[in-house]
């Protein structure tokens, strides 16, 4: 697999591939500020992954997102409270929005979409958005979990 030219399929299989910290995780999200990097394995491609949690001055703003150690290419972000975003094609995506890896004019973009069709919701705070984001990009707390559900 080329992490510099991959399909929308893909993408759609890394997602779905069950993951997990490479060292044991405890979430633990303090008041202000918080700015995290942990390494993740995925389970079936044994590729890498960083998973980045930030937040700055502001509570209801702030990104996660995981992306390849290989090349550093976002495989999904989150972005809650953030400014508008301007797709390669002219498309605006307004407010909050989830980008995801697409591979197009032999580049890779982040191509931003509207929430409305994702588990995640603006009024999330940071740690119940970090929770459905572990669950959305299939990554366990643990590698003997067995009792987290990947979400269809």
């Amino acid at each position: 697999m080329d992490l510099e030219k991959l399909s929308d399929n893909e993408v759609d299989e890394l997602i779905d591939e069950a993951k997990h910290f490479f060292e044991s995780f405890t979430l633990n999200v303090p008041l202000g500020k918080f700015n995290e990097d942990h390494i993740v394995l995925g389970e079936s491609s044994n590729l890498k992954y960083v998973w980045h949690g930030y937040r700055g001055r502001l509570d209801t703003k702030y990104s996660l997102h995981i992306r390849f150690k290989q090349n550093n290419a976002h495989l999904v972000r989150l972005c809650i409270n953030g400014t508008r975003h301007h797709n390669y094609d002219g498309t605006i995506v307004e407010g909050n929005h989830i980008h995801l890896y697409r591979y197009v004019n032999n580049s890779i973009v982040s191509y931003a979409y509207p929430l409305d069709d994702y588990i995640f919701n603006s009024n999330d705070e940071l740690e119940n958005a970090i929770e459905k984001f572990l669950q959305f990009v299939h990554i366990r707390t643990d590698k003997n979990d067995t009792s987290r559900q990947a979400l269809n």
